[in-house]
């Protein structure tokens, strides 16, 4: 079900059936879309994929009209503390959960909040983007201070310290707070920019890192599936927790390559089956803009035929070739559009 007519995901040979809703500003209009399909095909979970429809489904759960049919869902208070940086940063200090050091900037007036941190620090909208959209880095109070003199605030920021080390996460899935499954990847190839999620990835295990995730987990009491940022500290030698991605996310294909099949596991969960959790392999992935990026490093790269078959998406694109196929011709379409003159 998709508020996009020609989502690429409708031309799937593993999708069944694809129902098309015009977009819509109300929250009663789309549960009522729902129960609509509830009652026209055997649905066993509702599995929503992005915040804005998990939060929706969480205020408005009793209007369902099969109830039972719902997937894991977090409460309403958790998932926006875990959505809100600004929130997450005080609920984290509240459990003594390792983080880094955080004040939330609403007006130039409240600029004296960052005298209490040490620079080099970041900031980032306290709510929505991602991506490593709006963050910004900025050595010295004054860089800062220049920043917000010129710029209106247009949302509420967050400042936090900057962490000197690399980035590392976990992804989970969770039933009331405890871990049914889980990887943990570090990147090994930049994206777009520092902050941009990365085109590679290694899977690995650090027992560390997991015991501070399996302790936020417990503290948010949480239900269904999540990615943690996080990021280790060189100085504090601490694994500290960035930010809660309360979704599915975009590596959710490395993770099945990796040997864990989220999507899958969650609807099993939200059925009450039980399962041991699932051991993954520590394998190097990379996405198709890192196989572009490796090629045009280094032309042999293309050679390296039995990597590129098992550890990118090229795998699934080959199974199930026409979602890609209508992505790429309406990407051109839209590029071919924007260079027409006006």
């Amino acid at each position: 079900m998709s508020n996009e007519m020609n989502n690429p995901m409708r031309y799937s040979k593993y999708i069944k059936t694809f129902s098309y809703y015009a977009k819509t500003s109300s929250d009663i209009d789309w549960i009522n879309n729902i129960n609509k399909e509830l009652e026209k095909h055997d649905i066993e979970v509702i599995m929503p994929i992005f915040e804005t429809g998990i939060r929706t489904l969480i205020k408005h759960k009793t209007k369902i009209s099969q109830q039972d049919r719902l997937g894991l869902l977090p409460s309403l208070s958790n998932f926006d503390t875990a959505l809100n940086k600004g929130l997450l940063a005080k609920h984290l200090d509240a459990n003594n959960l390792p983080n880094p050091k955080t004040v939330s900037l609403s007006t130039e007036l409240e600029f004296d909040n960052v005298n209490s941190l040490n620079f080099p620090v970041i900031i980032k909208p306290e709510e929505g983007f991602g991506g490593g959209q709006g963050i910004i880095k900025f050595n010295s109070k004054e860089e800062l201070h220049h920043y917000f003199s010129n710029h209106d605030f247009e949302y509420i920021n967050i400042v936090q310290e900057y962490i000197e080390g690399y980035d590392i996460d976990c992804s989970v899935l969770c039933k009331s707070g405890e871990i049914l499954a889980f990887t943990i990847q570090k990147g090994n190839m930049t994206g777009k920019n520092q902050f941009s999620p990365q085109f590679g990835l290694s899977f690995l295990y650090e027992d560390e890192l997991y015991r501070v995730v399996e302790k936020l987990m417990k503290s948010l009491k949480w239900n269904g599936v999540a990615h943690i940022d996080m990021r280790y500290d060189r100085k504090a030698n601490l694994f500290k927790v960035i930010e809660v991605n309360a979704r599915f996310w975009v590596s959710l294909d490395a993770s099945l390559i990796a040997g864990v099949n989220f999507p899958y596991l969650y609807c099993l969960a939200s059925k009450g089956h039980i399962f041991k959790i699932p051991q993954y392999s520590y394998i190097s992935y990379i996405n198709l803009k890192g196989v572009v990026k490796s090629i045009k490093k280094n032309i042999t790269f293309i050679f390296k035929v039995n990597f590129i078959l098992k550890h990118t998406p090229l795998q699934f694109a080959l199974k199930d070739p026409l979602p890609m196929i209508y992505k790429f011709i309406s990407r051109t379409r839209n590029i071919l559009r924007s260079r027409l003159p006006k």
